[in-house]
C-alpha cells in the first residue's frame, strides 16, 4: 500500500510540474478516443489503421480549411456590415422602444433606466471595434510576437504537437487500452470491465452524440436565420449550435440575439416569424428524430444533472472543469449505479446477520 501512495505522489507531483505538455496529452487522448470508433469502422471496411487515420486527418483538415477561408470572411463581412448599418438599425430599435417605455412610466410611475441616446451614441462604436480587421489582427499578432517570442512559440508548439499525440495515440489506442486492461489484478479484472465498458457506452454515446446534435443543429440554425435574412446569421447559428452541449442554453441565447437583431434590422414584422422558425423547426428535428437516434437513450444523465455538473465544473476549474464535467458525471454515475447495487445485495441492507 505504501508503494502505491509514492507512486501516486510521484505522478501527482510531475503532472504539477509537467501540465503543460500533459495537458495536451490530454487533450490528444481525448480525440483519440472520440475517434477510436470511426477508426475501426474504416478498419473494418478493410483500410489499414493509418490509412484510416490519414482519412480521418484528411477530413478534419478540409473541414477546417472551409471554416478560415469560407466561413469566417463572411462572418468578418457581416460584422462590418453591421457595424456600418447600426446607426439605422437603433433608429428603428429606438422608434420601437420609446413608445413602450414612455407608456410603462405613464402607467407605473417608474422611471426606465435605460438611456437610449448614450447606446445610440456609443454601440456603433463599439461594434466597430469588434469588426474583425484583418491588417489590425496581423499588427497585433506580430507586436505580440515580438513582445513575448518565447512564450507565443512555445503556444504554437504545444497546439502543433497536438494532432502529431492524437495521431500517434490513435494508432496504438487498442494497444494501449489492452496493456492497461492486463495491469488490472485477475481478482478484480471482472467487475472493472464491466464498469469500464458500461462507463465507455455512456460516456460515449453522450459526448460523440451531443458533438454531433451540436454540429448540426448550428448548420441548421445558421442556414434559418440566413435565409430570414438576419445580420450576422452564421455567427449566432454556430454560436447557439455550440451553446447547446448544455440543455436548452443555445436555443434560448440563438432565439434571444436572433431576435434583437431582427427587429433592428426590421422592426416586428413577419420576420419574427421567420427567426422564430429557424430555432423551432431544428428544435423539433432534435428532439424528434437527432438525440433519440443520434445521442440514443443509453446516456441516463438527465439534463438538470448535465446542467449542474457544468456549473459546477466551471466553478471550480474554469474551462477545464467544464470541459471534464460531463465525463467525470458519466463515470460518477456508472459507479453510484454499481455501489448502490452491492448496498442493495449486502447484509447491511437486507438485515440478515
Amino acid at each position: 500500500m505504501t508503494w502505491v501512495v509514492v507512486f501516486l505522489a510521484v505522478l501527482g507531483g510531475l503532472i504539477w510540474v509537467m501540465w503543460p505538455i500533459f495537458s495536451i496529452l490530454l487533450a490528444a487522448a481525448a480525440f483519440a478516443y472520440l475517434l477510436d470508433p470511426l477508426a475501426d469502422r474504416l478498419e473494418d471496411r478493410g483500410l489499414t489503421r493509418v490509412t484510416g487515420i490519414s482519412w480521418i486527418f484528411a477530413v478534419a483538415t478540409a473541414i477546417m480549411l472551409f471554416f478560415l477561408l469560407v466561413l469566417l470572411p463572411i462572418i468578418a463581412a457581416q460584422f462590418v456590415e453591421l457595424s456600418g448599418n447600426v446607426r439605422g438599425y437603433l433608429d428603428n430599435l429606438v422608434s420601437m422602444i420609446q413608445p413602450a417605455a414612455a407608456f410603462i412610466e405613464q402607467q407605473t410611475g417608474q422611471t426606465i433606466p435605460v438611456d437610449l441616446e448614450a447606446l445610440k451614441a456609443e454601440l456603433p462604436d463599439l461594434l466597430g471595434r469588434l469588426s474583425p480587421d484583418a491588417r489590425a489582427g496581423i499588427q497585433g499578432f506580430l507586436g505580440q510576437f515580438f513582445a513575448s517570442s518565447v512564450g507565443l512559440f512555445t503556444a504554437i508548439l504545444n497546439l502543433a504537437l497536438l494532432p502529431i499525440f492524437t495521431f500517434y495515440l490513435l494508432a496504438e489506442w487498442d494497444r494501449i487500452v489492452a496493456f492497461f486492461a492486463s495491469l488490472i489484478p485477475l481478482r478484480h479484472r471482472e467487475r472493472t470491465t464491466r464498469l469500464a465498458l458500461a462507463v465507455d457506452e455512456r460516456l460515449g454515446a453522450f459526448v460523440r452524440g451531443q458533438i454531433t446534435v451540436c454540429c448540426v443543429l448550428a448548420v441548421l440554425y445558421s442556414l434559418g436565420l440566413w435565409a430570414a435574412g438576419i445580420d450576422l446569421a452564421f455567427t449566432v447559428g454556430m454560436l447557439a449550435g455550440a451553446l447547446f452541449v448544455v440543455p436548452y442554453l443555445g436555443t434560448v441565447v440563438g432565439v434571444g440575439l436572433g431576435s434583437i437583431l431582427c427587429l433592428m434590422k426590421f422592426g416586428v414584422d413577419i420576420h419574427l416569424v421567420y427567426v422564430l422558425a429557424a430555432f423551432g423547426i431544428p428544435q423539433f428535428i432534435e428532439s424528434w428524430y437527432l438525440t433519440p437516434k443520434v445521442v440514443g437513450d443509453k446516456v441516463g444523465l438527465h439534463p438538470l444533472v448535465v446542467m449542474i455538473a457544468l456549473l459546477a465544473g466551471g466553478g471550480l476549474a474554469g474551462i477545464w472543469g467544464m470541459l471534464l464535467a460531463i465525463p467525470m458525471t458519466a463515470i460518477a454515475d456508472v459507479l453510484a449505479r454499481e455501489g448502490l447495487s452491492i448496498y442493495k445485495t449486502s447484509s447491511a441492507f437486507k438485515g440478515s446477520s
